[in-house]
């Protein structure tokens, strides 16, 4: 069981998943993994002290071209472990709006390699609900006009 995991652990558990991760360490030694699952570009943000971090979050940005606050209202009330986030930007003007999917990973009282797999299995299973929620209603509106 493990209290903390360095950047490079986290980065090989997804690999033994079967998917890329690319480490990067800024200059503030803030920690990061770019990685992606059936065409969706994530990141993992390591959290706590380098090299040996206390949580990580599964964070993947969608796009959306009508505000999603009741759609991502609706998601949180409907989801426990998956979490969608209005993103407020200056674009949001421009009709374009944002949404952070997350999800978190506490390794408090410490956890197993095996438990950190079986959450990244869960992010990336739990990612298409998301998109759903987000792309479900354009996706319907599309098809309508198409008719």
């Amino acid at each position: 069981m493990n209290e903390s995991f360095t950047v490079e652990e986290i980065a090989e558990l997804i690999r033994d998943e079967g998917y890329k991760a690319l480490v990067t360490i800024d200059e503030d030694e803030d920690a990061f993994i770019s990685s992606a699952s059936d065409g969706a570009e994530w990141d993992v943000v390591m959290h706590g002290f380098s090299p040996f971090f206390d949580s990580i979050s599964f964070r993947y940005l969608l796009f959306s071209e009508t505000d999603p606050i009741e759609d991502c209202n609706k998601f949180n009330n409907d989801y426990r472990f998956l979490k969608l986030y209005r993103v407020v930007d200056e674009e949001a003007v421009k009709g374009k709006f944002f949404v952070r999917v997350e999800m978190d990973c506490d390794f408090a009282g410490g956890v197993s390699k095996l438990m950190v797999s079986a959450t990244i299995r869960r992010w990336i299973a739990l990612l298409p609900l998301a998109e759903d929620a987000i792309y479900a209603k354009l996706s319907s509106k599309l098809e309508s006009e198409n008719q």
